[in-house]
């Protein structure tokens, strides 16, 4: 049996800014997805075993497999089996489709915006290919991950399957990637995170980045945040990295897309940890804080405030 793990993602700086081509920063995170993948008797079977959801075909199918008819969490692995598959045939002289069982097991949260989904397509697409002994660059896992969430979800972002195929950290801008500097990556290792789940989005993020785009102020907000990003880059104390998550709240704040309770996290995160802010889109959802060693007063705030779930973790390589 060989075993695939895959991590998943957050913003760190730079969300809504970077959709009009402002750099944001973005880094692996260490909950993680596993694929397990062994030889199987005569058909693909798919086991989501966290969901208890299994999917059976024989192999001579798996192409022309239609996706709409299946649940949200299998739409986007049939169609990740589909794609590599066809992928290994047409470009990479796979001449034999052998049937194989992939259990897929995950610790990521669903839903946000910590690249879940994201995170099986890259273990699916690297589970098959390692088992049909076939090895894919970077480029080629990304830009196929890339097409099966497009395919699945209408549009698609290269930042989530970008940051979780490469691991580390990577700075986007206008839909390009690259990584950050080795000594910024050396120090973030040595700082631990606390991923909270605050609470349910009652916002779209179509809606969240319009409402976004139409603010007076739009122009000099992103400056600012791009001026965040430049001194991030420069960072190498964890209390100079949380004061500029805190700025970056406050700014994301002026356009009205934290909540009462993501507000609320954040100042936990300012009071008893170096600093807290909002990740992804807003308008609820997650955010995440630069933990002290003591973490005892925040976790107790984070308890009264009522959020939905906390994941400690650190970046993922």
């Amino acid at each position: 049996m060989n075993t695939i793990k895959t991590p998943s993602k957050i913003i760190l700086f730079g969300e809504h800014a970077v959709v009009d081509g402002y750099p944001a920063i973005s880094m692996a995170l260490d909950l993680k997805t596993t694929g397990e993948i062994e030889e199987n008797f005569d058909t693909i079977s798919i086991d989501l075993v966290d969901l208890n959801e299994i999917f059976e075909i024989t192999p001579e199918l798996i192409k022309n497999l239609e996706i709409s008819n299946f649940s949200p969490a299998l739409k986007y692995v049939v169609c990740a089996v589909k794609s590599v598959i066809f992928y290994l045939s047409e470009f990479k002289n796979l001449k034999e489709i052998k049937p194989f069982k992939l259990k897929l097991y995950s610790e990521i949260p669903l839903s946000c915006g910590l690249g879940s989904s994201a995170s099986v397509v890259v273990t699916v697409i690297r589970s098959i290919s390692n088992f049909y002994g076939i090895e894919l660059d970077n480029d080629e896992t990304i830009n196929l991950a890339y097409s099966v969430e497009k395919e699945v979800q209408g549009r698609a972002s290269v930042t989530d399957t970008a940051t979780i195929s490469l691991g580390g950290m990577i700075e986007i801008v206008n839909g390009e990637y690259k990584p950050m500097p080795k000594n910024l990556e050396e120090f973030i290792k040595t700082c631990k995170f606390l991923v909270v789940n605050v609470e349910e989005r009652t916002r779209k993020t179509a809606e969240l980045v319009h409402d976004v785009s139409k603010h007076p102020e739009k122009e000099q907000i992103f400056e600012e945040i791009g001026k965040i990003i430049q001194n991030v880059r420069q960072v190498t104390g964890k209390a100079e990295l949380g004061k500029l998550m805190n700025e970056n709240h406050e700014l994301l704040r002026k356009f009205g897309i934290s909540t009462e309770k993501l507000d609320l996290v954040a100042k936990a995160g300012q009071k008893y940890a170096y600093g807290g802010k909002l990740t992804g889109a807003g308008g609820g959802g997650s955010a995440i804080i630069l933990l002290k060693e003591d973490r005892e007063e925040l976790l107790k705030e984070l308890k009264k405030i009522g959020v939905i779930g906390i994941y400690e973790c650190k970046m993922a390589n």
